[in-house]
């Protein structure tokens, strides 16, 4: 969401701008693309406002997405085919509604899963309570870490959905070679069962052989 500022002052102001900061948390989805489809998001954003955004596809085909990122007047600002994940940002030029599509386009049969993080932070260029000289040192220092603390939120929700991801491989690998251990268990069996039964058929003929050349 966006951050809101509510002041009377200086001194309210450089609270709000802090307590805005600390609250500040980035909108996390969990999406299913259909097969052939397409899923959009739209943010209002506000000239000067930074958006941060992330995703990484967890399950379905071969884990890959196309990503579309539009500003309000339909241009697009960054565009990813086919990857299993990603980050972006970029600083509003305008204000209007910017929009975030995932395609699953080159699939036709298998939908995809994935997680999708978006931050937009507030505009300080041309904020009227929140310009640069109203920042003390500790402030502005404040409000870069902000930033790169959800740079780090973007990174845990990557390395969630990668753990994830690697668990269900790892579960579907064990499955996989517990199966094609069982069959070749099965089938070292049925090739010793035959041998054994062909040795004992080669076994009483030779020794029925041999009793008749004796009984001659």
């Amino acid at each position: 969401g966006l951050w809101a500022f509510v002041t009377q002052g200086m001194t309210t102001s450089r609270t709000a701008i802090v307590l805005g900061l600390l609250a500040a948390v980035a909108q996390g989805y969990i999406v299913e693309v259909g097969a052939s489809s397409e899923e959009c998001f739209q943010e209002t954003i506000k000239r000067g406002q930074k958006c941060i955004g992330s995703y990484s596809v967890a399950a379905g085909g071969n884990l890959d997405i196309d990503l579309r990122v539009t500003d309000a007047l339909g241009k697009t600002l960054y565009e990813n085919l086919g990857h299993s994940d990603d980050s972006f940002a970029f600083v509003a030029n305008q204000d209007g509604k910017y929009q975030v599509c995932f395609s699953n386009a080159m699939s036709s049969l298998t939908s995809k899963t994935l997680s999708f993080n978006i931050y937009v932070g507030t505009a300080l260029v041309d904020h009227e309570i929140a310009k640069k000289e109203h920042l003390d040192p500790l402030e502005n220092s404040i409000l870069l870490l902000g930033e790169s603390l959800q740079f780090v939120v973007n990174d845990q929700q990557y390395l969630i959905t990668r753990e994830r991801l690697a668990r269900m491989t790892n579960a579907s690998t064990k499955s996989r070679v517990f199966w094609l251990n069982f069959f070749e268990t099965l089938v070292l069996f049925a090739v010793g069962g035959f041998q054994m039964f062909h040795l004992r058929q080669f076994l009483d003929k030779k020794s029925g052989v041999g009793g008749v050349r004796r009984g001659l």
